[in-house]
């Protein structure tokens, strides 16, 4: 859905947001209904009066503005759902908004539904002021005055210094709007089930995912009350988010756990006998990437049809059903997901072949070094591309997704916004698990990806050879068994 007047720009690469061009604040006269959310209370009962009086004094037509607040018993998601806006904007409770927050950050999302305009935190120490209080000195423009000392938040202003003002940040450009206000289109949040939903970094998470390009708006400025106990708060944040956010990938320091959303969701369509199709998921549930979740496709209504046992496929289906009912990492879909939304990685792999021990994780380091949206492997021997594993960004995919690339267009449209790499297999210890292929159809494999810099040719996609002639080249090489790599930026 894009809002009335939204100004159509070409997807931005990676986070780079130059390509968005939002009106000044003001001008043109707002049109977008906004709804406020001031999230929970910080364990400071009247701070949400204190946020609630400041958005009263917003520069920003009262019809259409709605100011909602959100209790720590509600649930976000409802509430975001049941909002008039076409503009969400998420607020800490006790947080102190300037008269122009609201129509400095909602300006992106008129231009480009993907913006999520991220607020300036500055931290205050001491006693916050009463409403009142609030109220009479963003009337009179002094609203800063309250606020002596004030400084920019200090994980914030590293992230952006570091990063050009986030145009060049990572997958974690998300934590932009830990502890702070931003905005976002209603429709581009997707919620899920979980009660504890609704954190601001979570929600940030899941922005990511659904392709948002975070921007840094230094007009929207936020005063907000140093924690009183960093370390507690920090643990609640921990409790809370790991189960529902991958990153930092350190948090996720539990060894056996399975986590609600993992890193990488893995989809392997069932086209294989049984022993090459429990081959291939065993490798992967074997590797030392713990952290994902594997989606068998196939036509499982039909499984328990065949009580004759002579339908081989029927009965391959069975047998794989039993074999992983009680394994809660696997699940029998009956057709492929089109992301692997809320995790950030879609591993595709075809059931014929099989992985290494440390395949996923050196797989998933490649893409976060090189910032790619698509990473395809090929075993040595293989006829065409279609025969690759796949890992895709889920932000890159979804990005594409929301302009309305259709899904065999998604290769080009992916490697144009964050570029793509083509990969040997034996680099990466993939083989061929069929009779015909050149490993076996059981076990799990002993070696990993080798280490160092890899050796190879790189192809440059781009003027006179097309993207589609690359990839024939990159297959008929494979196929002679010469190890080369492609690399499409």
């Amino acid at each position: 859905m894009s809002l009335p007047g939204a100004v159509s720009a070409a997807p931005s690469p990676h986070n780079d947001w130059t390509l968005i061009a939002p009106v000044e604040p003001g001008h043109p006269a707002p049109t977008a209904q906004v709804s406020v959310l001031v999230v929970g209370d910080g364990g400071d009962p009247a701070g949400a009066a204190r946020t609630v009086a400041a958005l009263r004094q917003q520069r920003y037509p009262d019809r259409l503005l709605q100011i909602v607040t959100v209790t720590a018993d509600s649930d976000f998601a409802d509430q975001v759902g049941a909002a008039k806006g076409e503009i969400i904007v998420r607020i800490p409770a006790g947080a102190v908004p300037a008269p122009d927050l609201v129509s400095a950050l909602t300006r992106w999302q008129q231009a480009s539904p993907a913006a999520v305009s991220v607020a300036v935190p500055m931290i205050f120490s001491g006693r916050a002021p009463d409403p009142d209080v609030i109220v009479a000195h963003a009337s009179a423009g002094t609203l800063g005055q309250l606020f002596p000392g004030s400084t920019v938040e200090p994980g914030l202003a590293r992230l952006i210094d570091t990063t050009h003002q986030l145009r060049t940040a990572d997958h974690l450009v998300f934590l932009a709007a830990a502890g702070t206000g931003y905005a976002f289109q209603r429709d581009r949040y997707q919620a899920g089930s979980d009660r504890f939903q609704g954190a601001d970094v979570e929600v940030a998470y899941r922005l990511a995912q659904a392709g948002a390009v975070f921007v840094p708006e230094p007009a929207a400025t936020l005063w907000t009350a140093a924690p009183a106990d960093s370390v507690t708060a920090g643990e609640r944040a921990d409790a809370e988010l790991t189960d529902l956010v991958p990153f930092p990938r350190e948090r996720r320091n539990r060894p056996g756990r399975v986590w609600q959303v993992p890193l990488v969701t893995v989809v392997i369509p069932v086209d294989q006998p049984y022993q090459v199709v429990r081959s291939c998921v065993d490798r992967l549930l074997g590797g030392d990437e713990r952290d994902l979740h594997v989606a068998l496709v196939g036509d499982w209504a039909v499984a328990g049809t065949d009580s004759s046992g002579t339908d081989s496929s029927r009965a391959d289906l069975r047998l794989l059903a039993a074999e992983y009912r009680s394994e809660p990492r696997v699940r029998m879909v009956s057709s492929a997901p089109v992301t692997a939304f809320p995790a950030p990685y879609l591993l595709r792999v075809p059931a014929r072949l099989g992985v290494g021990p440390r395949t996923v994780r050196s797989l998933v380091e490649a893409m976060e070094k090189w910032r790619c949206g698509l990473l395809r492997v090929l075993p040595a021997g293989a006829g065409a591309p279609t025969h690759a594993v796949e890992l895709w960004s889920t932000a890159a995919r979804s990005r594409a997704l929301h302009a309305g690339t259709a899904d065999g267009a998604l290769v080009e449209a992916v490697a144009a916004s964050h570029g793509q790499r083509w990969e040997t297999g034996s680099e990466y210890d993939v083989v061929d698990l069929t009779p015909a292929g050149s490993g076996a159809a059981g076990g799990s494999a002993t070696a990993g990806p080798r280490g160092g810099r890899r050796a190879g040719q790189t192809v440059t996609v781009g003027g006179a050879r097309s993207l589609g002639r690359a990839t024939v080249f990159v297959a008929r090489k494979y196929a002679r068994g010469v190890r080369r790599r492609l690399v499409s930026r």
